[in-house]
């Protein structure tokens, strides 16, 4: 037995098993973490559990015949006592490593299985049998009436039908509930004959592979009937998913919207017209609403309908918004008094008080609208583009992108929103693979490759940037915005004529537009053209009095014998953009003016303020700690240019060191030769030095920029006439 004991202390099994039960234990509560954040179902623990104990004695008959070495995985060879018995078993070692690799390749499959909760559910298009083209318009708005009330379960997940239209026809139920991470799956037909309709509904349980629950409803075409099929039919999903409902939740779903089913089919087809978002379909919307609501003065439904019509209309028809906003806000108003259970309603008046800026408003109406509506999926997203860009608490947006997605997983919308979120907090990596589902789920959608366009040019990696900035203009070729990013990286990068380029680009498509002239003075810049990058400065100015503050027009002046008018100048538009930071109490200097603290400090210690600058920059310094330094929302250099206005030039460059370790290359060229705040340190050699570095790194990516355009890598330059 001693002897044995030995074998196994000599070929480390005892090692290998106690490496196995560490890495067993942390697969278990990984899959347990995803169990209890809903991305896995409950029997994937007990699977992963069973995974654990079968891979041991594998593990350990691994380790008996395997070691790893500086040569990679050798066998061990035998001792004398025992060489018999291990050439015995010589030809059963080929199946040890295939068997043990399986057996984890199943734990794998359920840590990345979609998301997948036992109570969750998604409602497909219902087919329309008969011949009356109504009736496709009859399955649009059985489907709608039902997708809205389930929505209103917080026990349930429901899947959002902008991914359930997504899904490609024909696909097994299995594979439809798999993409969408459902347990359940409902599919129905709507036939109707003149005054006479039927429904027939089946509810589908993909673990069992079986009928859950089906049934045909034949009836009078009413309003009265399609609700009573409604809540039937709800009440069959509730009852097959073993869901609970509080007496608030079951008197929400059983509400009645209208008793006028003329005004009904007036809403089911406005809503069917807001699905494509032209400005045409957005009036012909507008209209609808209208109608419904003269036909049913009291349908509070049809008051948010053209609620967010008038908002659709500012948004893509370039309507005035103010006035949309005080006939949105009418409309709002009028469905609250009808009926101020609609998570619809308050939704609607959320995104009204965030485009005016009341934030905390608009926090409190996203909050008592997913109350109301725990599955309402453009609530979550739109809750976290304003904790994320208004309130600045990327933190907390993110649980609720992530809700989303899981809402709406087959959708460019939500994913991209996700992954700007993760990018805002600095995990660049995992915004990347986000970018890339984006494009996985609409690889015609432009906004995947625009994430990860800004995300790379963000980071450094300038040569990508400029790939996935070509793919996003082949698909839309029609952003000025995009082309002027184009002609940034190409800035960088030390290629101006073909900065040029994509600047001349961006002017022809937005003339006026803030980027495309921001890109045209900076190319001037860049050339030395300074009359000219100062005409493009001033109209800057025109174009958007608050994107500057004045800091460009300051730059061109101070070797024009003005430096006194134009700090003055440019302290007047900080008072006037950011007054905060230069209120009488302490400055108030956040995440989301940091850059301006620093750049007003400048201004200030030119006025004689000096006290105040240096505040200023303590407090910019306080704000960027534990942010990002790279990614669009990082902060790039902003400690090196702290650290160089105060004085501080060792810690300057060695700021300057790090940052560019760790990637930063933004806008590189513009602070090496015209940042004001960086002349303390310009003429230090180790700062020229780590610029002739970057430049070096540019070159190389310029050039294998260059190699993917020779080899037909980048997507061809598409005609915009």
């Amino acid at each position: 037995m001693g002897r044995f004991f030995n074998e196994l202390r000599r070929r480390h099994v005892f090692t290998v098993a106690v490496l196995y039960i560490v890495a067993a234990w942390v697969a278990i509560q990984v899959v347990d973490l995803a169990i209890e954040a809903g991305y896995l179902r409950g029997w994937s623990l007990r699977n992963a559990w069973n995974a654990a104990f079968v891979g041991f004695p594998l593990a350990l008959i691994v380790g008996w015949f395997y070691d790893i070495s500086r040569k990679g995985i050798v066998r061990i060879p035998p001792a004398h006592a025992v060489e018999s018995y291990h050439k015995s078993l010589h030809r059963k070692d080929y199946v040890l490593l295939p068997s043990l690799v399986a057996v984890w390749a199943v734990a794998y499959f359920f840590v990345h299985s979609p998301p997948v909760v036992d109570k969750s559910i998604a409602v497909l298009p219902f087919e329309n049998r008969g011949h009356d083209p109504q009736g496709a318009d009859l399955a649009f708005g059985v489907v709608l009436d039902l997708q809205t009330q389930l929505e209103k379960l917080r026990d349930i997940k429901v899947i959002a039908q902008p991914s359930v239209e997504r899904i490609e026809k024909g696909l097994p139920i299995p594979a439809i509930a798999q993409k969408l991470g459902v347990a359940f799956i409902m599919k129905g037909t709507v036939e109707r004959v003149l005054d006479q309709v039927r429904v027939s509904v089946t509810l589908i349980d993909v673990e069992r592979d079986e009928q859950a629950w089906s049934k045909s409803y034949d009836r009078e075409l009413s309003a009265d009937n399609l609700f009573d099929i409604r809540d039937e039919i709800a009440g069959a999903i509730t009852g097959s998913l073993q869901a609970e409902l509080s007496p608030q939740e079951l008197e929400r779903i059983q509400t009645r919207p209208t008793e006028n089913f003329a005004a009904y089919e007036a809403y089911l087809l406005g809503k069917q017209r807001m699905v494509t978002r032209t400005t045409d379909s957005i009036v012909e919307a507008e209209e609808y609403f209208q109608r419904a609501i003269s036909l049913d003065p009291d349908f509070a439904l049809a008051y948010v309908g053209l609620a967010d019509t008038y908002r659709l209309l500012a948004n893509y028809a370039g309507l005035p918004h103010d006035e949309m906003d005080l006939k949105g806000q009418t409309a709002i108003d009028k469905a609250l008094q009808l009926n101020d259970q609609l998570g619809e309603a308050h939704t609607s008046l959320a995104n009204l008080r965030r485009r005016r800026g009341d934030s905390k408003g608009a926090e409190a109406a996203f909050d008592r609208a997913l109350e109301l509506n725990p599955n309402y999926m453009w609530a979550y997203l739109w809750y976290g583009e304003l904790l994320a860009w208004q309130v600045h608490r990327p933190k907390d947006a993110l649980p609720l992108a992530r809700r989303a997605v899981a809402l709406n997983p087959v959708s460019a919308a939500s994913n991209y929103v996700l992954g700007n979120i993760l990018g805002r907090l600095g995990r660049l990596d995992e915004a990347l693979l986000q970018f890339e589902k984006t494009i996985e789920v609409e690889p015609t959608h432009p906004n995947g490759s625009r994430g990860l366009a800004t995300t790379n040019w963000s980071s450094g990696k300038l040569d990508k940037a400029v790939a996935w900035f070509r793919k996003t203009i082949s698909l839309d070729p029609g952003v000025s915005r995009t082309a002027a990013y184009l002609g940034r990286v190409y800035l960088a990068l030390g290629d101006d004529h073909e900065a040029e380029f994509w600047a001349k680009r961006s002017m022809e498509l937005a003339p006026e537009g803030y980027w495309p002239n921001a890109t045209m003075e900076r190319l001037h810049v860049y050339r030395g053209e300074e009359d000219t990058a100062l005409d493009y400065a001033r109209k800057l100015l025109t174009i958007d009095p608050t994107a500057l503050s004045g800091r460009d027009v300051l730059r061109y002046r101070r070797d024009q014998g003005l430096q006194v008018a134009a700090y003055a100048e440019a302290r007047t538009r900080f008072e006037q953009n950011v007054p905060e930071l230069l209120n009488d109490d302490e400055p108030n200097v956040d995440t989301s003016n940091f850059r301006e603290a620093i750049d007003l400090a400048y201004v200030l210690s030119k006025t004689g303020e000096q006290e105040r600058a240096n505040l200023l920059l303590a407090d910019s310094l306080t704000a960027i700690q534990g942010r990002p330094r790279l990614g669009v929302f990082g902060y790039q250099i902003a400690d090196v240019r702290i650290y160089a206005l105060q004085g501080e030039t060792r810690k300057a460059l060695t700021a300057l060191r790090q940052a560019i370790d760790e990637g930063w290359r933004f806008e590189w060229w513009y602070h090496a030769e015209h940042d004001l705040h960086l002349d303390s340190i310009r003429e230090e050699s180790e700062f020229q030095a780590m610029m002739d570095e970057v430049r070096a790194d540019m070159a190389a990516q310029l050039e294998r920029v260059r190699a993917m355009e020779a080899s037909g890598e980048l997507e061809p330059v598409p005609d915009i006439n």
